[in-house]
């Protein structure tokens, strides 16, 4: 065993980097070198453990972790603190003989985990109970709590965006399904409303027929004669084929109107679609005593859409006020139509009826609500969807007398109405 403690901090420091191997070095205290120089102790651990090229060991556990590999350590924290009690017995009066004198603890076997690897020390050949610093904690004894949250926070985020994904998946069938089963109610609508109109139908085609008979048989009679009037004749037969021809223009519009999934944008004009439908209904609103007044803008521009669904609204919408002013008197049904400044075409139908209540005006339009004992409610939701459809709106407000007045907005050809506008 070589004591060091008599030289220079320098020269120790030199000789301990030329220790040959299978040597150890113990630290026990260093107050002051042998150049007088004065020194902390544990100050001075780490200078020696960096130089030393042998595992250096001390018996204090105040070294630990400042550069030796260990040993059997001793705390001098816990007998400072027995020496202060018994100090405070003294200086409380106890007698010398009455004070109890304590053992020292022992030592406990204690070594720092990064000097064993430093020195390549295997803890399975440290003393049985020995205790262990310092170790390089794992990332997951580290972070596991942050390991955790990270975790589960990827987690969260996979379900929600495999939720979203789901219900985005889910909604666009819905919707898909929705198109579909709309399509198919207004071709239902379309449908349930043949019947409504049949006498209508009929004596509009009647009418050109019963005149085709008639003057077919007078253009027979006057072939008969000996000298027939052959302009007289002429003009008949152009009456017959202008018959005729309004008879086709008949049964081509009530085939368009109960034809199924046309779907055929086309520049329209809704004041020849009012004219059309009013020409349907009028047989069934002269039996009901309807008064038709018509308010038509001359100069109206077109809209772009398809015609069959478009007549099927202003149809529905007719036909609606009509059945308002069944129990009441007059019976006025006013049609208007008009250009507004924002690129929009206004249709207004207005009746005498008895009106909505305004509880029921924001639900009118929605699908199975409506007012009549044995409505379906499903023909004005059908017109919403339409117009909407064509890019425009629909609403419905209270008439300034009586009745009510169902309004819609379509863009005119090439237009379309505003964000903000839709929302109103």
């Amino acid at each position: 065993m070589t004591y060091v403690t008599s030289l220079p901090l320098p020269k120790l420091l030199t000789q301990l980097r030329q220790l040959p191997p299978n040597s150890i070095a113990l630290f026990t205290s260093l107050f002051q070198d042998g150049a007088g120089e004065a020194f902390v102790p544990h100050e001075v651990v780490p200078l020696v453990s960096a130089a030393a090229s042998v595992p250096l060991y001390g018996f204090l556990d105040q070294y630990l972790g400042r550069g030796i590999v260990g040993g059997k350590l001793y705390g001098s924290a816990t007998q400072g603190s027995g020496a202060a009690e018994l100090v405070l017995q003294s200086l409380y009066g106890a007698a010398p003989q009455d004070m109890q004198v304590r053992e020292p603890p022992a030592g406990r076997l204690q070594f720092d985990s990064y000097q064993l690897q430093r020195w390549g020390i295997a803890e399975s050949d440290l003393p049985p109970g020995s205790e262990i610093y310092f170790g390089r904690a794992t990332m997951w004894e580290q972070y596991h709590w942050q390991i955790i949250g990270i975790i589960a926070a990827v987690l969260a985020q996979t379900g929600l965006i495999s939720w979203l994904i789901y219900e985005h998946r889910r909604r666009t069938l819905a919707e898909v399904r929705s198109r579909d089963a709309m399509a198919e109610l207004a071709n239902m609508n379309r449908l349930a409303t043949a019947g409504e109109l049949s006498a209508s139908i009929a004596h509009e085609i009647n009418q050109p027929v019963t005149g085709i008979v008639l003057k077919a048989s007078a253009a027979l009679r006057w072939l008969a004669v000996d000298k027939p009037d052959l302009e007289r004749i002429r003009n008949t037969l152009s009456d017959i084929v202008g018959a005729g021809q309004r008879a086709g223009e008949i049964i081509t519009s009530v085939r368009a109107m109960f034809k199924k999934d046309s779907d055929l944008a086309a520049p329209v004009n809704l004041n020849a679609l009012t004219g059309t439908v009013l020409a349907l209904l009028r047989v069934d609103l002269q039996k009901d005593g309807v008064r038709v007044e018509t308010q038509l803008d001359g100069e109206l521009p077109a809209v772009t859409g398809d015609a069959v669904q478009l007549q099927q609204v202003i149809l529905n919408l007719v036909v609606n006020a009509a059945d308002a002013m069944r129990t009441v008197q007059p019976r006025v049904l006013t049609v208007r139509t008009s250009r507004n400044g924002s690129g929009t075409v206004r249709m207004s139908i207005e009746d005498t009826g008895t009106g909505i209540n305004e509880a029921d005006r924001d639900r009118i339009f929605h699908p199975l609500f409506t007012t009549k004992a044995g409505g379906m409610g499903m023909g004005l939701s059908i017109c919403r969807s339409i117009v909407e459809n064509h890019g425009g709106r629909i609403w419905v407000s209270a008439a300034a007398g009586r009745g009510s007045i169902f309004q819609f907005e379509l863009p005119v050809a090439g237009g379309r109405i505003a964000n903000h506008e839709l929302a109103a």
